[in-house]
Order: C-alpha cells, then sequence, then structure tokens
C-alpha cells in the first residue's frame, strides 16, 4: 500500500492519503517517510462493545471522507474494508474500491456473510488473483463490479542481475557447492477454530513451516549436503511462540545443523539470490513470496492454493504441488535439485512473466486506469448531502443485520451460550449432587436416631465375623 500510493502520486499526480488508526506505529512512519499524509481514525472491534460502537465509528469516518471530499477511497483487508467500504457510501464518495489481499476472508463463514451483505456499496472489488474472482461470482457479485489487479512489489529491488549474493555459505561455514532450499515467511501462529478462520485452516499454520521441516528430512537422505533456511521472524508474540516451537521440533529431529532458522533479514532479496530452490509451502495464501523469488529468477516449488496458481504455472514457470503434503513438497523440491538445467528454465519463464503481470509499474498503471474509468462514469456531482442522509438511513437495516449475525448469533448464541450452560449445567450437577449426600446423610441420621429411641444396637461389620 505504501509503494502504491507513492507511485501513485510520483507518476500519476494524484493527491494521496492514508487513514490508519494510530501514528505512531511503524506502517505510518513509513507512510509519512514516503510522504504520504496520514489522517488518524482510531477504531478496533476486539471485543463486543467496539463491535456495538461500529456505527458511531463508520459516521465519524464518513464525516472525514466528507470533509476532505476524496474522489477515490480504496480499502486492503477485510478489518478496514467494512468500515471503509459502508463509510464511503454514506459519504457519497464518486469511486469506493476494495483491493482484496487474500482470498482468506472469503472462505471464512463470517466475514465471507458481511462481505456479501456490504459489497453492493462498492464501485467494484479489485481481485488480486483468479481465485478470489471466483469467490466473488459466488456470494453473486455482478462480474462487471470485479476487476482483476494483481498486488506487484517494485520489481527495481528484485533485478538479479545488479543483486550480489548474500553469502550465505560463507556465513554459516558451509562448502561452495552445498545445495542451499529457503522459505521466506513470516512464522504465524496457528489458527484458532472461530468463524473468522477457514475450517481447513483450524489448529494449523498458515505457512506450512511444519510442511517444509518434514520435507527437509526426506530431502537430506538423497541430497545429505542440502541446507534449509527458514527465513523470517514471528508475527507478533504468539507468532515468536510457534516460531520457537518449529526450532523445537527441529532440534528433537537432530537436524539442528541441516535446517537454519536466521531470523529476520533486510537483504531478502540478496538471500534469493544465493539459493539453489526457493519454497512457499502455504494452506491458503494470494500469491505469497511467488512473485519477489521469480523476479529474482530463482526456481521455485509452492503449494496449489490461493492465487499461486495465477504466478506459478506448473512445469512452465515452477513447480506446483498439494498443499498440506510434505511427501509432495519434497518431490518438487527434489525435482529441482536433481535437474538444475530445467530449475534454470523454469526460473527464466518466470521472470519473463513477473515482468509482464507482476510488478509494481503494472499494478498502479492498473490501478490509475481503473480510477479514470470509474469517475468518467460518475455523471452527477457527487458528496450530496441529502443522498448521504437518506443512505443513512437505508444502513440501519444494515447495521441490524450485521449487528444481529455477528454480536448476537456469533458470540451470545456460538460461544458465550455454550460456555455458560456448561456452567450451569455443572453447577446443577454440583447442587444435585451435594443435595443428594444431604439426604442421605439427613436419612441416615433419622434411621439412627429411631434406632436410638427403640433401644436397638446396630451391629458392626467386626461382630458379624462370628
Amino acid at each position: 500500500m505504501v509503494e502504491q500510493l507513492r507511485e501513485l502520486r510520483e507518476r500519476f499526480g494524484h493527491d494521496v492519503y492514508a487513514c490508519v488508526i494510530r501514528e505512531d506505529c511503524d506502517f505510518a512512519d513509513r507512510l509519512r517517510a514516503a510522504g504520504v499524509k496520514c489522517l488518524p481514525l482510531e477504531f478496533d472491534y476486539r471485543n463486543l462493545k467496539q463491535m456495538a460502537l461500529m456505527p458511531l465509528t463508520i459516521v465519524r469516518l464518513a464525516r472525514l471522507l466528507r470533509r476532505e471530499r476524496f474522489d477515490v477511497v480504496q480499502t486492503h483487508l477485510i478489518g478496514a474494508m467494512v468500515a471503509g467500504r459502508i463509510a464511503a457510501w454514506l459519504a457519497d464518495v464518486p469511486v469506493r474500491l476494495a483491493m482484496i489481499g487474500s482470498p482468506w476472508h472469503l472462505e471464512a463463514r463470517i466475514s465471507r456473510y458481511i462481505d456479501r451483505a456490504t459489497a453492493w456499496m462498492e464501485s467494484g472489488v479489485i481481485a488480486s488473483c483468479e481465485q478470489t474472482v471466483t469467490l466473488y461470482e459466488e456470494i453473486g457479485v455482478t462480474p462487471k463490479k470485479i476487476f482483476l489487479i494483481y498486488y506487484g512489489p517494485d520489481e527495481r529491488q528484485f533485478d538479479p542481475e545488479s543483486t550480489p549474493p548474500a553469502g550465505l555459505r560463507q556465513e554459516f561455514g558451509w562448502p561452495s557447492d552445498t545445495p542451499l532450499v529457503a522459505l521466506v515467511a513470516y512464522f504465524y501462529p496457528t489458527s484458532v477454530k472461530s468463524g473468522w478462520v477457514p475450517e481447513r485452516l483450524f489448529d494449523r499454520a498458515i505457512k506450512g513451516h511444519e510442511d517444509f521441516i518434514e520435507a527437509a528430512r526426506l530431502i537430506l537422505r538423497e541430497f545429505p549436503n542440502a541446507r534449509f533456511l527458514l527465513v523470517g521472524r514471528g508475527f507478533g508474540e504468539y507468532g515468536e511462540r510457534y516460531r520457537q516451537q518449529m526450532i523445537s521440533l527441529v532440534n528433537s529431529l537432530g537436524l539442528q545443523d541441516e535446517i537454519v532458522f536466521t531470523g529476520h533479514r533486510s537483504d531478502v532479496n540478496r538471500v534469493l539470490r544465493d539459493v539453489n530452490v526457493t519454497v512457499q509451502a502455504p494452506l491458503i495464501e494470494n500469491l505469497g513470496g511467488t512473485i519477489e523469488a521469480l523476479l529474482m529468477q530463482r526456481p521455485l516449488v509452492a503449494t496449489r492454493v490461493g492465487g499461486i496458481p495465477d504466478s506459478v504455472r506448473d512445469g512452465e514457470t515452477g513447480i506446483l504441488v498439494a498443499p498440506a503434503d510434505p511427501n509432495d513438497l519434497a518431490r518438487g523440491i527434489l525435482q529441482m535439485l536433481s535437474n538444475p538445467q530445467e530449475a534454470e528454465r523454469l526460473a527464466g519463464n518466470g521472470r519473463k512473466l513477473m515482468l509482464e503481470r507482476f510488478t509494481l509499474t503494472r499494478t498502479v498503471a492498473d490501478l490509475n486506469q481503473l480510477y479514470q474509468r470509474l469517475r468518467a462514469k460518475k455523471t452527477r456531482r457527487s458528496y450530496n448531502l441529502l443522498v448521504s442522509f437518506y443512505r443513512q438511513l437505508f444502513a440501519v437495516p444494515v447495521y441490524a443485520y450485521l449487528g444481529f449475525r455477528v454480536i448476537f448469533v456469533e458470540y451470545i448464541v456460538r460461544l458465550y451460550a455454550p460456555i455458560y450452560s456448561r456452567v450451569y449445567c455443572a453447577r446443577c450437577l454440583g447442587f444435585a449432587s451435594t443435595l443428594r449426600w444431604r439426604c442421605i446423610g439427613a436419612a441416615s441420621y433419622l434411621r439412627n436416631s429411631v434406632y436410638a429411641a427403640l433401644g436397638i444396637t446396630r451391629r458392626k461389620p467386626d461382630d458379624l465375623k462370628d
């Protein structure tokens, strides 16, 4: 997003702004460093109270958009998309777009129906892979409102001719002919069971680090001198915990010398230049790190998920393998290591395709063209206060529907009701057990009182032996 805004300003003269929820974060610092103006608007919806207050946040954002009179409002990611698209529609912004960073939210139950209920407010949705196009068509978005534009990195930073290798073999003391296989990705924590998570990701980490480690163990049987690099840091506290779990797994397998965790590297382009095979093994993804690897003309093995087949064409620009299948992943890597000439051919084809379709230059050119086309279709004067008023009234049923579905059904009924029902059941069972023993005690006391009144002495078990 930072690169897109910068290039839209420098190449096409757009006046660009970014609405951020915090001014003291790394993201805001990067925006300011790129000369992008930041507009703060604090909001969140991590709990029921914040969700209930979302309509007020949306109204505040709509007022901000009306005040600045933007021609285009474009959102990224589901969290910003929902608030941004409703606010832009209320404010009567001429062009309203959502650029979809991943098919993730369209495969999760809650975010899927939220998107379906509000997508009609957009001028269009920008899918960044073919899989997202298909998913939007499935939820009823008309094809004429779906535009395919890929997220492209700055190709100037990924030029194999001008990028020197990182010197990893010298850094780690390996021989110069050591085969290197690398997976570059954040360590994300294991996904919990939730309506915000696709079911196939329940209790799984999305980037496939475990599959990569198991595949490495299999590959070492044929290439015992190969070394495997896991490049990246944990995403947040829980991501770092997962990374430590993977380190423990490697140590338990006795492969700490063969599988190396490099941590964060600021020279990823140079790291890619140094390796023989790059790997992307996610369980769900947009295009992941495939574009950068292919721009650096590196042989690539990737899982057949999400948008990855858009960039990695099996047998043409790389090798596709089944997700969550270490054996198939090992097969693909072994195929690359065993036939370096074929691997280089695939990598060359990959760079050619990336330069044609998957660069920052192509992305911003397509975005600018889309803005101009949609803006030209606007036949009336925008930012009509009366239109905003009527839309606010019409938005009330939308708030009510989403509030009922998300807050009442998903949280109160699906989440809290089972928890409290278990608590109440446990309390009822505890009360019943206590009542039972008290009744037994009372009956025993009554019986003993009757025996004492009648002068009856109960014989003890030891007396019965005679």
